[in-house]
């Protein structure tokens, strides 16, 4: 019997009942025709709750399918927690969510773990991690609009700089070539974290001018994704002391892009959980990037 891993957060992150689908009928509402193109090589999607972030994720998803579901998503995300691996692939089984079970690409998960120079097969890092989790439930409703099987490559990211992107971006190329996949890389991430309960107030600003302060440094570091730039990307983390989250998976995601040839990319959407909240001790920035062949 093939192993499954538990959703950690339904009806936390998201509705556990009926409630997701409604939930992601409302933010899918403009969905068009499932497309055959396929021009995206890769995508940035937050992973906050749905209720602050889940129409900004939806943006990349519904790119997704108008242009094509490929066959396996690379779904890279923040280890949060600190257990297991530093850098892990999920080696097999099935993931489960309120809609269902994913099937897990075991064939795509150990050839990028023998092409990379630093991953490791490990499940212990994936246990109540939710950046990946989150991601799950708008490809299963996109596959079963469909009526496609899709798989999934989860790899959790404890260490995050441009020379994980370079190797984890290099690996998922070529082990795509190597099994002949047709795959799309998720980099999972929240931009900025500001406030008293992040421990980060880099400036101070009134309620009203916060967004836009936060949304001013946020594309500092978007601008040099949109330009394919991993190293200005790093550059401008480091020099902001910037709160990203999910810069290794974001470098990878570039990374394995230009390799697959991408020429483009666009920023879908961006907000900050101030729009939903209104609080003021914790500000979180997302964004929606997609990049095409």
């Amino acid at each position: 019997m093939a192993k499954v891993r538990y959703p950690a957060v339904a009806g936390s992150f998201y509705p556990s009942g009926q409630a997701l689908i409604g939930m992601l009928e409302e933010f899918l509402g403009d969905l068009g025709e499932e497309g055959s193109e396929r021009r995206i090589t890769a995508g940035v999607a937050p992973h906050a709750g749905y209720v602050f972030s889940g129409y900004t994720a939806s943006r990349i998803y519904k790119a997704i399918f108008e242009d094509g579901l490929p066959e396996t998503f690379v779904i890279l995300g923040p280890n949060h927690t600190g257990m297991g691996s530093p850098i892990a692939v999920y080696p097999s089984g099935k993931w489960r969510t309120p809609l269902g079970d994913v099937d897990v690409d075991s064939e795509m998960a150990r050839a990028i773990s023998r092409l990379s120079g630093i991953a490791d097969l490990d499940e212990t890092a994936h246990t109540y991690e939710h950046s990946i989790e989150v991601q799950l439930p708008f490809i299963q409703y996109l596959a079963k609009k469909a009526g496609k099987d899709v798989k999934i490559v989860p790899i959790t990211l404890g260490i995050q700089d441009e020379e994980v992107a370079e190797d984890l971006g290099k690996a998922i190329f070529e082990a795509g070539g190597e099994l002949g996949r047709d795959v799309v890389v998720i980099a999972s991430t929240d931009f900025m974290h500001y406030g008293p309960m992040y421990g980060y107030i880099p400036f101070r600003a009134r309620a009203d001018e916060l967004p836009h302060r936060i949304k001013e440094w946020d594309f500092r570091v978007i601008r040099r994704i949109l330009d394919f730039d991993v190293r200005g990307m790093f550059r401008e983390l480091k020099e902001m002391n910037h709160t990203m989250c999910g810069p290794g998976g974001v470098g990878t995601a570039i990374v394995y892009s230009r390799l697959a040839g991408a020429v483009e990319a666009e920023l879908l959407h961006y907000t900050t959980s101030f729009e939903v909240s209104r609080s003021t001790d914790a500000v979180v920035g997302y964004a929606s990037i997609v990049m095409r062949k």
